[in-house]
């Protein structure tokens, strides 16, 4: 039975289409002794000659341009079936969507970078935005699985399983310009914020929405200069506007800007624990299952 294969016709083909053993060497990035073998190879299997042994131009004799004609259509034929493959491959790559908060984009990098470099046949698309914000998308079925703070704002809709890693929650921290008089405090209350500035993470976040719920528990209105979902802005914004902010003492390794105090918050709400969150009823697949347990390594 003869037997050839593939890369033997691809091989032949481009000796016949360049008539240079060398220039086809190159062009297949294979040695020249390598390319000679292959075609005495083939024509041991085929018993014939393809190439006119008198001829260094590689002239076809009669069996090489019948091999060089319908191999030609079986090399093509063979491209485009495999091309077909992939691309039905591409076309079935599984899609993540993972919402989580920038804070959490940061301190899950390597377990997300992790998940991306081992799953090749999974495009994870990742949205971030606040805790509340993803909530809501995962509840409206925009999401497959988040990375939040609790509590739990959709809990007829959604499951958060707490994380017990390193990484189990935030502290909440007031952040505010050094030649605020607050700044020498070793800690502060919600009502020591009464008459100051506020930049503040907009009602999407967690302290967004902590700010209004608790100051109007208190019996003032928050003064506020800015509202903004990047937290690098509202840093920024502080000393510009005389204002202070809400932010996880976490952010600091990441956004700390000189003249500015990160002082810690005595409340109810100075702590919150994080977790996966995920739609009820629904049942993950196996990406989204090794997605949370590369999550859980953290």
């Amino acid at each position: 039975m003869v037997k050839i294969d593939i890369k033997q016709l691809k091989y032949f083909i481009e000796i016949a289409n360049t008539r240079n053993m060398s220039q086809a060497a190159r062009n297949l990035f294979v040695t020249q002794p390598t390319l000679s073998f292959t075609i005495k190879k083939l024509e041991a299997e085929l018993n014939t000659e393809l190439f006119d042994t008198h001829d260094k131009t590689f002239r076809l004799t009669r069996s090489g341009k019948l091999l060089y004609k319908k191999g030609g259509e079986i090399v093509k034929e063979f491209d485009e079936l495999v091309n077909k493959i992939q691309k039905m491959k591409s076309d079935s790559k599984e899609t993540i969507r993972l919402g989580l908060t920038i804070l959490f984009a940061v301190q899950y990098m390597q377990q997300i970078s992790n998940f991306i470099a081992t799953h090749q046949n999974v495009e994870l698309v990742i949205i971030q935005n606040g805790s509340r914000k993803i909530q809501a998308m995962l509840a409206e079925n925009e999401l497959d699985i988040g990375l939040v703070s609790f509590p739990n704002t959709q809990s007829q809709c959604l499951t958060i399983e707490p994380l017990n890693t390193s990484t189990k929650g935030y502290n909440v921290h007031v952040v505010l310009p050094e030649n605020n008089p607050l700044s020498n405090k070793k800690e502060l209350r919600f009502e020591d914020l009464k008459g100051q500035r506020f930049s503040t993470l907009s009602e999407h976040f967690m302290l967004g929405q902590m700010l209004f719920e608790r100051s109007r528990h208190l019996g003032f209105e928050p003064d506020i200069a800015m509202v903004h979902d990047d937290l690098q802005v509202l840093l920024y914004s502080l000393q510009k506007l005389d204002s202070i902010c809400l932010l996880p003492i976490e952010y600091k390794q990441i956004g700390a800007l000189d003249g500015l105090k990160w002082v810690p918050l005595k409340d109810k709400h100075d702590y919150f624990p994080i977790g996966i969150a995920l739609k009820r009823g629904t049942t993950p697949t196996k990406a989204v299952n090794d997605l949370m347990r590369e999550i859980k390594k953290n």
